[in-house]
């Protein structure tokens, strides 16, 4: 279980600063003389890098059967590009900074799961697990989200980026370090022919409902903080609110994942998805209410947290050690989709008709992924054998 904990440490830096900069980067953005559409171009070229090197960093790490050098490599590559952000002082320069920070944990989302999936690959409690190591995440992210709020006001842009590029270098000396590649635990055989086939494949009906979900997330919080800043919140109210809702992540993640072990995947997802329809109509109709405010965002983040843990137990779990990195890749591939999608129609739809048609539309959307997820529990409820614990099937 080394493995588990070193890549879980390694994680939680990472996310730290995912929640130093993601309530600032728009922001920052603005300030550099960016539009609101021009920041959804931005944030929607770093997916596009995103989402081709998730496919690549995943089958370079099969290929070779080692994760350590790609992570090592995914990591520096982020900290370069955070390095280079905080001496940006235009667009033409933030620019190629993004591009090169999406590469870059492209390689730490794919083999950090997929290095997890090998750690956990004959264990019953994939769910709780994997909830855990995501749920970590989430309370750095929150921490973070104080932290980079706090940080702006009382220093600069520059200085959080430095920081963030250092939390990196550490996560770089941590994997260093500690992490050794080995051979995942034995599991069960996995079957032949063509139901190898359907047992080493994503469903699509998982992946369609993967892409849309996080659409809706990243339409919806890469436009959130110039929605409040419009309402007069300010950047240290922004970042708590982003904070709170990470808080109650981390529970729900480790709580609703171990649950998914028992009553299966597919119902939790579908949780995740229409809870996540819920809070972007409250957004509209409660975002005056700073109790209310308070209240929606504990939703998101049990929404959020319903979501997440399932999501990447069903990817991690498919397939054998030799196409994990690959089904991972295809999983991040998927998600780094849905944040182009996603970006790239929150700040079109926000530009041209306003937050409240984006957080309608991002309403819609969000329970289509909850009916997505509904259906492949009832399709897959009709071959227990494929796709994971859907069912309420006990034995992994």
């Amino acid at each position: 279980m080394r493995n588990y904990y070193v890549v879980l440490a390694a994680n939680s830096l990472v996310f730290a600063v995912a929640g130093i900069t993601m309530p600032l980067l728009t922001l920052y953005l603005a300030e550099l003389g960016a539009d609101l559409a021009l920041i959804s171009i931005i944030l929607t070229s770093s997916y596009v890098v995103m989402l081709a090197a998730s496919f690549a960093w995943g089958w370079l790490a099969d290929r070779s059967g080692r994760r350590k050098p790609f992570l090592t490599a995914g990591l520096l590559l982020a900290a370069a590009g955070y390095l280079w952000l905080s001496q940006s002082n235009s667009i033409a320069a933030a620019w190629p900074a993004r591009l090169l920070d999406g590469l870059g944990l492209a390689a730490v989302a794919t083999l950090g799961l997929a290095s997890v999936g090998d750690t956990l690959d004959a264990s019953r409690r994939k769910g709780r697990s994997i909830g855990l190591f995501r749920g970590i995440g989430s309370l750095t992210w929150a921490l973070g989200a104080l932290v980079g709020g706090w940080s702006v006001t009382a220093f600069s842009y520059q200085a959080v980026f430095l920081l963030c590029a250092g939390l990196l270098l550490a996560a770089v000396l941590v994997v260093a370090l500690l992490l050794q590649d080995v051979k995942p635990a034995s599991a069960p055989a996995a079957p032949a022919g063509r139901d190898a086939k359907a047992a080493a494949s994503l469903s699509p009906l998982f992946v369609l409902g993967v892409a849309t979900w996080t659409a809706v997330d990243y339409a919806s919080s890469s436009m959130w903080p110039n929605y409040l800043a419009s309402l007069g919140f300010s950047t240290t109210q922004i970042g708590g609110f982003w904070s709170l809702a990470a808080l109650f992540e981390m529970p729900a993640m480790v709580l609703l994942g171990g649950l998914s072990d028992t009553i299966g995947r597919a119902i939790l997802l579908a949780a995740g998805g229409f809870g996540i329809a819920l809070v972007q109509v409250s957004y509209i109709l409660f975002v005056q209410s700073l109790p209310a405010l308070l209240g929606v965002q504990v939703v998101r983040g049990v929404s959020l947290g319903s979501y997440t843990a399932t999501a990447m137990t069903y990817a991690a779990e498919h397939g054998s050690a030799e196409q994990r990195g690959s089904n991972s890749g295809y999983f991040f591939a998927t998600t780094s989709a849905g944040q182009l999608a996603g970006t790239l129609l929150g700040g079109t739809l926000a530009q041209a008709f306003g937050f409240t048609a984006l957080y309608l539309v991002c309403a819609l959307l969000a329970a289509c992924a909850g009916v997505c997820f509904l259906v492949l529990r009832r399709s897959e409820a009709r071959q227990p054998g494929a796709g994971g614990n859907l069912g309420a099937d006990r034995s992994i």
